[in-house]
């Protein structure tokens, strides 16, 4: 068996995290024998005014382990006034220091104290707020890390679309390039993010900056996703009137009602007028994240998905085909094609002869489905009639005539045209469908173990959403285990984020 190499690019991202973190590391070292503890007590904005009464002291409990080397104040850009308190280490070991001020607003005096310990590299490190001097950059170092995962995703998705390997794993990658994408954008915009004190930041504010990645995600797509809803239910009224109405063309309204339906799940989970306990509190904030990033993780799934299955219909197939598999769909009530699959046999028939003329290679046909209960002939036999008509020679069709479903007119296939070649490997096949089915097709002809071209045959624009819904539910369904368990990851990570955080 061939080994696998590894491809430069996760070289690259495995090379610059190793030097990110050995970065963040020496800086860590460098830095950590002084350390800046922060305290807030106003906001420029709202306590413009504010003076202090009692003018902030720091005192250390052991000036051999650290002791305070200045205490001032300042306002950083964001408007945020904070009392700055300079420490360094002069021995291993613990101690406190005890952090004391009164406002103008304040009847007492505010007493606060801040455990430290000094590590035997002389690192000190914040026991009270989880902090350490390198925090000061740790946010940038985040955002560094996100990018350049998401660089090296974005390019292995641009690798998978120039080898037209449209899978379950690329509409999943686009989820996530999505989602780190628009968390990166949103993060970066925010003044926040520019101009915090680095004395404020700690690892628990940090975690939750990633904890709350998925309000911002929602906050940004809340209303393209309402509108993408609200249109699905309309394009189902037109379908209704089009072609009366069938629970299958219904499926519009139900991804609608399922998005609208998150979004007040969302809205409701995060309603804390009737809890009265801590357990409650933290049982209802976890439901709240975890409603939150599902809805974020059902969004991404359903836009790259609807992105991956446009761009599967968009793809040039090359002119080096061996085999066309037309995969079949209902036919009329005297066994002729309807226009879907009439569509389909002439993209096929379209291609191919395109192909000869350019190439002066011919590609044999594969028309695969089985005869249906209200059917007078099989699909195949129906398609391979009317390839007859169009001058194809009965030499260059292949009929698979057992099929019942997508999946098994794949592995059907591939076994009929294992059976006339001998060696699928050597050979190029590609599949025809309707535009909607493209990327379905690509998936189950990989489960199957067969390397397929799709060749998109159109259809009419009113009938697409409803279709596109019906392949993505499909989708979901044939994956529902990975979901669920993705789902339970989801659940299992953010709580174990917000114990470590709150708790």
């Amino acid at each position: 068996m061939k080994k696998k190499k590894i491809k430069p690019r996760f070289i690259f991202l495995i090379a610059s995290l190793l030097i990110l973190s050995a970065g963040f590391l020496s800086y860590a070292l460098i830095t950590g024998g002084n350390y800046q503890i922060g305290v807030v007590y106003g906001i420029d904005y709202i306590d413009k005014d504010i003076e202090f009464t009692e003018q902030p002291k720091a005192v250390s409990s052991d000036e051999n382990i650290v002791k305070v080397k200045s205490i001032y104040t300042v306002t950083d850009y964001s408007g945020v006034q904070i009392i700055c308190v300079e420490t360094q280490s002069v021995n291993q070991g613990k101690c406190s220091v005890d952090i004391g001020y009164r406002l103008q607003t304040n009847t007492q005096t505010v007493n606060l104290k801040y455990d430290l310990e000094v590590l035997p590299t002389g690192f000190i490190y914040d026991l009270t707020t989880d902090s350490f001097s390198a925090m000061k950059i740790g946010i940038h170092v985040e955002m560094l890390f996100f990018i350049l995962i998401t660089v090296v995703l974005v390019m292995s998705f641009i690798e998978k679309f120039k080898n037209a390997d449209f899978s379950y794993s690329m509409a999943v990658l686009g989820g996530v390039i999505l989602f780190n994408a628009l968390s990166i954008l949103t993060t970066l915009s925010e003044p926040w993010f520019w101009q915090v004190h680095g004395s404020i930041i700690s690892v628990p504010l940090l975690l939750s900056h990633v904890l709350n990645s998925g309000f911002r995600f929602i906050s940004i797509t809340t209303i393209p996703v309402i509108l993408l809803a609200a249109a699905l239910c309309v394009s189902n009224i037109i379908l209704f009137k089009k072609e009366g109405f069938k629970p299958h063309n219904a499926l519009g309204f139900f991804i609608g009602i399922t998005i609208l339906a998150g979004f007040i799940v969302v809205e409701l989970s995060g309603n804390y007028e009737n809890i009265h306990s801590e357990f409650a509190f933290a049982a209802q904030t976890i439901f709240n994240y975890s409603s939150v990033f599902l809805l974020c993780y059902f969004e991404c799934m359903l836009i790259s998905t609807a992105f991956c299955a446009l761009a599967a219909t968009k793809y040039k197939v090359p002119s080096n085909i061996d085999y066309i598999i037309i995969l079949g769909c209902s036919l009329m009530g005297d066994g002729t094609p309807t226009p879907h699959l009439m569509g389909r046999i002439q993209r096929a028939y379209d291609f191919e002869t395109g192909q000869y003329g350019s190439t002066g290679k011919h590609a044999k046909y594969v028309p695969s489905g089985g005869q249906g209960s209200d059917e007078v002939v099989s699909e195949a036999e129906s398609m391979r009639r009317k390839l007859v008509e169009l001058g194809i020679d009965e030499g260059m069709i292949i009929k698979e005539d057992k099929s019942v479903n997508t999946f098994q007119n794949m592995l059907f296939s591939k076994r009929a045209i294992e059976k006339d070649c001998g060696n699928i490997d050597g050979v190029n096949i590609a599949f025809s469908t309707t535009n909607y089915h493209v990327f379905r097709g690509y998936t189950l002809a990989k489960k199957v173990g067969m390397k397929v071209k799709g060749l998109s045959a159109k259809t009419k624009l009113y009938f697409f959403p409803n279709a596109f819904i019906r392949e993505f539910i499909g989708l979901i369904w044939e994956q529902k285990l990975r979901h669920l368990l993705f789902a339970l990851f989801i659940v299992a990570s953010l709580t174990t984020l917000y114990l470590f955080i709150f708790y």
